[in-house]
């Protein structure tokens, strides 16, 4: 999934939940949840390092800032740890820095031998550009979720 449906998702938990010591972990295993759901994804493994990609993740992660400046400026209950849990919830996919940083200087991908990126890769079994359109549905459902809570 994109980070920021991730984020929406640990958002959401943490506006919800209320309590770190449940919010946190919860929104870090959204995390996997939500990648063993089919989502978008490009079937060439070599696209990431193409600049299309590249735009993508900086559009990405401004959504994902504006999400949390979304919650600082309208302060709902429990708003710090909804950002916190925005980020636990997407800070699984940093595993794949390395990977994003071999694509784009044109390296070949090594096998890995962490068996959380093992894990996680493996978990991830439907990526296809047609999973936009669950992206595009989770993105309007938890955000009309979030924007709710912000006004309760």
């Amino acid at each position: 999934m994109t980070a920021t449906n991730h984020a929406l998702t640990g958002a959401t938990i943490g506006l919800l939940v209320g309590n770190p010591l449940i919010a946190l972990p919860a929104a870090l295993i959204s995390h996997f949840v939500c990648d063993a759901i089919p989502h978008f994804g490009l079937q060439d493994p070599r696209s990431i390092g193409g600049s299309n990609f590249g735009r993508m993740l900086v559009v990405d992660a401004a959504l994902c800032v504006g999400l949390v400046a979304l919650l600082y400026v309208n302060q709902p209950l429990h708003w710090q740890l909804a950002s916190l849990s925005a980020f636990a919830a997407t800070s699984p996919d940093l595993m794949w820095i390395g990977k994003f940083r071999r694509a784009r200087r044109g390296q070949p991908d090594r096998p890995t031998r962490s068996v959380v990126l093992r894990l996680h890769s493996g978990i991830q079994w439907f990526q296809r550009p047609i999973g936009a359109l669950v992206e595009v549905a989770w993105f309007v459902g938890l955000g009309s979720v979030v924007l709710t809570l912000l006004s309760a």
